[in-house]
């Protein structure tokens, strides 16, 4: 009885550290996973910014755009040369300058366009991620809100 005891309670023992084991695992593989769902989101945030900010390509074209209008008008009162402009066509003329300077962007300062909504579905189509998994890191401006999960590289 004695030596089935002690076997039981090695036996005990053994299942336990098994147990504590598997639970220390399993706790590591939670915080990988959690580590790596705000490491996509904090990536997906990033790639949100880097489009919303891709709004310089349509500046470049309507500022292309009005160029050309206005490389345009330049050739059509070269070609006039000395003869009168007629009425229609110097009317036509002011409304495309008028145009290509409604057109142009840097009639105004430049300025980085604000970010946009750290919202979580916009995020979840990006990171491809179930937006509720885990609290949500941003704030209603957009900030990274949890200092203790901002992961340190995004690209990880």
């Amino acid at each position: 009885m004695e030596s089935r005891l002690g076997h039981l309670l090695q036996d005990l023992k053994r299942l336990a550290a098994e147990a504590d084991r598997r639970e220390r695992e399993k706790e590591l593989r939670e915080a990988e996973q959690r580590r790596r769902w705000y490491a996509a989101v904090a990536r997906a945030r990033e790639q949100q910014i880097e489009q919303h900010r891709a709004t310089l390509t349509g500046q470049i074209r309507a500022w292309r755009q009005a160029e050309e209008i206005r490389a345009f008008c330049q050739a059509a009162r070269v070609r006039a040369g000395e003869a009168p402009v007629a009425t229609d066509e110097a009317d036509w003329l002011e409304w495309a300058e008028a145009y290509a300077l409604q057109l142009s962007p840097l009639r105004e300062p430049l300025r980085t366009p604000g970010d946009p909504p750290a919202g979580r579905e916009a995020l979840r189509e990006l990171a491809k991620i179930d937006a509720y998994a885990y609290a949500w890191p941003f704030d209603a401006d957009g900030r990274w809100a949890l200092p203790d999960d901002r992961p340190t590289d995004p690209r990880t």
